[in-house]
């Protein structure tokens, strides 16, 4: 049997529909802190706009030119254009043919942060670089209920203290304190 993909405005799940206000049962969002990309914190999303590149070609979102770099650049038009949830269901419908797996996870932590470098950036983004520095030192985490442990921390909504790397939320973090140090001429 296939596993049954569901999305929502928040992210996809995996055969769990989603309920209305679900993020807000997981999330936290205070003066030190920032866990769950959800609500006022959604443009630290990957599904947020922005214009990004990948080999010369723009993509809407980070979401769309990351999934594209699992391909060769002659099969990602669909990944262009179509919705970022989208992007995401290709990609677990099409194996990957720019890389072997192995190749794939030795690349793709600096091919997202290159992605997110452009997402911030100054003159490219100019609108999502000041809402990144406006979260000033606070720790930022992708908290998310659909089990991504490697770029978020998964956490149900029962509660409990989530798990995961963070990638993400840590990439986020250098890139915000690298845009500090550069204003302050460090």
């Amino acid at each position: 049997m296939t596993e049954k993909i569901l999305f929502d405005e928040q992210g996809l799940t995996h055969g769990t529909p989603y309920v209305k206000g679900q993020w807000e049962k997981i999330a936290t969002h205070t003066e030190k802190e920032i866990k769950g990309f959800f609500g006022p914190y959604r443009f630290l999303s990957n599904f947020g706009k922005a214009v990004v590149f990948l080999d010369g070609d723009e993509y809407a979102t980070v979401e769309n030119a990351y999934q594209a770099a699992k391909y060769k650049k002659e099969s990602r038009d669909f990944l262009k254009t179509c919705p970022a949830k989208q992007a995401i269901i290709f990609t677990r419908a099409h194996p990957m043919d720019a890389y072997s797996q192995e190749e794939w996870d030795g690349v793709k932590l600096g091919i997202m942060r290159g992605l997110l470098e452009q997402k911030f950036d100054a003159t490219l983004n100019p609108e999502n670089h000041a809402k990144l520095l406006g979260t000033g030192d606070e720790y930022l985490e992708e908290t998310n209920y659909w089990g991504d442990k490697y770029w978020g921390v998964s956490k149900s909504d029962a509660g409990e203290e989530g798990v995961g790397e963070n990638n993400l939320g840590k990439s986020l973090m250098a890139i915000r304190d690298g845009f500090v140090k550069k204003s302050e001429g460090v």
